[in-house]
């Protein structure tokens, strides 16, 4: 059996009866909204709809009506446009506001679907997490190895490796490929060894400047970290000041990709 919306919190009765189209999820905040609705603007679809603020209690769900058939027709060239748009959005919101940011595509078939699915029943949740994440954002970190200069600082260190790459090649074909598979598991174990200790004093440097963080997968064999970084807005210029010290001492060995700051998608899972 369905629960109604109090009467406190009404929700609009067409939208909410409408069968030709849903409603895209952005984020959920607190209420109010900083700057009010009108400070929204538009978001997916085309043309651009109004994003506007379903409220529930202290919270607010910012949402757009979308045909869920328009969105799966628009193709490569929509997709690319409407993602740009949840983007701008999210990214616009961050710099004013503490949010809890969907991941893109979510639809829901109408307000009181969102409701009954989501605010309601996951209220203490989300809560809980606005209240973890207050004042936070998310900074992106992914260091990458140059692959000659860390293997000349590998055979630096371990010169026996140098002398072996030089006694192989002077082998027979046969002998010469057994040594080379060889070496390169020994090349190899050196590399993760090293990664293991640069990626954990990285870690070590930067967690005093950060609330939480979180590693994600290795996008290549010489990825040395790829982490993202819950900081405080407050304490973004210290994360700021040690990640440029941290690249001062990498010299050419390694190379920082950082972005941000950004909507801590990493420390967010809104389950719907």
């Amino acid at each position: 059996m369905m629960r109604r919306a109090g009467r406190a919190d009404p929700i609009d009765a067409a939208a909410a009866d409408a069968t030709d189209a849903g409603l895209f999820l952005y984020g959920i905040v607190r209420w109010p909204v900083p700057g009010g609705e009108r400070s929204l603007g538009t978001g997916v679809g085309f043309p651009p709809r109004p994003v506007r603020a379903l409220r529930r209690g202290g919270l607010a769900a910012l949402v757009s009506d979308v045909s869920p058939d328009e969105l799966s027709a628009q193709g490569v060239r929509g997709m690319r446009r409407d993602m740009k748009a949840h983007s701008a959005l999210l990214n616009a919101l961050i710099a004013k506001t503490t949010i809890l940011p969907a991941r893109f595509g979510i639809v829901l078939p109408d307000e009181r679907s969102l409701v009954e699915r989501v605010l309601d029943p996951q209220r203490k949740q989300l809560e809980e997490s606005l209240d973890r994440l207050d004042g936070a954002v998310e900074i992106t970190l992914r260091a990458t190895y140059v692959e000659d200069e860390l293997l000349a600082a590998i055979v630096a260190v371990r010169p026996e490796l140098g002398r072996a790459a030089g006694r192989g090649a002077r082998r027979s074909t046969l002998t010469a490929s057994e040594s080379r598979i060889e070496l390169g598991r020994q090349i190899a174990a050196a590399i993760e060894q090293e990664r293991e200790h640069d990626a954990e004093q990285l870690i070590d440097t930067l967690a005093p400047a950060a609330r939480d963080v979180r590693v994600g997968k290795a996008s290549t064999d010489l990825t040395v970290l790829n982490a993202s970084f819950l900081v405080e807005r407050a304490r973004l210029s210290k994360f700021d000041r040690i990640l440029e010290a941290l690249n001062a001492d990498a010299g050419r060995r390694m190379t920082f990709d950082c972005v941000g700051p950004l909507p801590p998608f990493s420390f967010v899972d809104l389950r719907l």
